[in-house]
Parts: C-alpha cells; sequence; structure tokens
C-alpha cells in the first residue's frame, strides 16, 4: 500500500490571499493604461474589457472616468513620493540630489503617456485637480532636496525659487520625452547646472561639501 498520507509536522498550506477585486482591477488597469497612452486615449470601455468586469462597475465605483484619472493619479503621486522619499543617496548635496533627479525621470520615463498629456492640458477642464495633486507632489520633492542640500526651513522666497528650478526641470524632461531634443543626461547635466547657480546666488549653499 503506497502511503500518500502528509508527514506528521507538516500540513498543505492552502491559499487565503483574496483575488483583486473589481475596484482594484480597474484601478490597476486604468494606471496601466494612461500611464501608457494618456487620459484622452483610453476610453471606459477598454478599461472594464481589459480589467474582467462589467461596463457599469466603473461608474458605480467612481462615477466618472475624469474621478477614476484622480484616484489613479493620486495612488501614482503616493507610490512617487514614497520612491524619491529614499532615493537621496550620496556623500555630498551634489550627489544625493543627482540620485533624487534620477530617480524622478525614471519614473516619469514609466509614466510617459501621463506626464506627456499633462504638461500639454494646462488649459483643459479636469487638469485643476489632477494639477493639485501633482503640485503637491513636487512640494514635497522641493522640501526634501532643500533639507538634502542644507537648507531645512526654506523659506517663501527660497521655495519659489525651488519651484521655478522644479518647472525647468520638468520641460527639460518633457523636450527628452517629447521629441529628443535633449538627451536625459543632458536633462539631469543642465538640471543640476542651474541649481549650482540657484546654491550660490540665493540659497548661501555647498552643494560639494562632503557629508
Amino acid at each position: 500500500m503506497n502511503d500518500t498520507a502528509t508527514p506528521p509536522g507538516r500540513q498543505t498550506r492552502k491559499t487565503t490571499e483574496k483575488p483583486p477585486s473589481g475596484k482594484q482591477r480597474i484601478l490597476e488597469t486604468a494606471e496601466r493604461l494612461f500611464a501608457t497612452r494618456g487620459f484622452p486615449e483610453v476610453s471606459a470601455a477598454e478599461i472594464v474589457r481589459e480589467a474582467g468586469v462589467a461596463h457599469g462597475l466603473l461608474f458605480h465605483h467612481f462615477g466618472s472616468m475624469e474621478s477614476l484619472y484622480a484616484e489613479v493619479s493620486r495612488l501614482a503621486a503616493q507610490r512617487m513620493n514614497e520612491a524619491q522619499e529614499h532615493s537621496f543617496r550620496g556623500r555630498t548635496p551634489r550627489d544625493q540630489v543627482g540620485s533624487f533627479l534620477r530617480a524622478h525621470v525614471k519614473a516619469v520615463k514609466q509614466r510617459q503617456g501621463d506626464a506627456l498629456f499633462r504638461a500639454r492640458s494646462h488649459n483643459v477642464s479636469i487638469n485643476t485637480e489632477i494639477a493639485e495633486i501633482w503640485e503637491a507632489s513636487r512640494q514635497q520633492a522641493i522640501g526634501r532636496i532643500c533639507a538634502a542640500i542644507g537648507v531645512p526651513e526654506p523659506t517663501r522666497k527660497i521655495r519659489a525659487c525651488m519651484r521655478a528650478w522644479i518647472g525647468f526641470h520638468d520641460q527639460l524632461v518633457l523636450a527628452w520625452l517629447a521629441d529628443r531634443s535633449v538627451t536625459e543626461s543632458e536633462v539631469l547635466e543642465l538640471t543640476l547646472r542651474q541649481l549650482d547657480h540657484l546654491a550660490s546666488e540665493v540659497l548661501g549653499v555647498e552643494l560639494d561639501r562632503g557629508a
């Protein structure tokens, strides 16, 4: 007789993890499609078809495509903030900011379709809420950068200057993604060069000082 019983001390583990809900499948599918192609190029029909849910479920949970896009944007911004929080690595402030910038460029590249849409849609009616989500993310980044370079409590003037610097970086990233008029390495080089100017003329800090 073959002994096929489970040996003493060993028990078969049953999978208790629940499959993702319909709402979660919608969010995951929408995020992937928005990130790849941008909001205007994605339809509700495509999302529910790829998510494998009924068409009405999207509107039951989110009310509209615009609200779904806002929720996807909040989740994406939160993940980006968490990743960037741990990206400041290096011996000097310049090294740490450079590490942050590389992490940011990588994250934007992964959401290229959405990044291009947001950069080009300042006059779109749904853009206000989305702009607020991503502006809050930028302000968090500014706070972390200021701490890294030695300005832990930036004044309003410094925050305004750093916001302008972030805007300069955003435009370079857009040029890189849209038509490759600049290279990825030039995005990083030119962004850091502008920070050099701010550091010496406005912030009064040394980017190459040792940790």
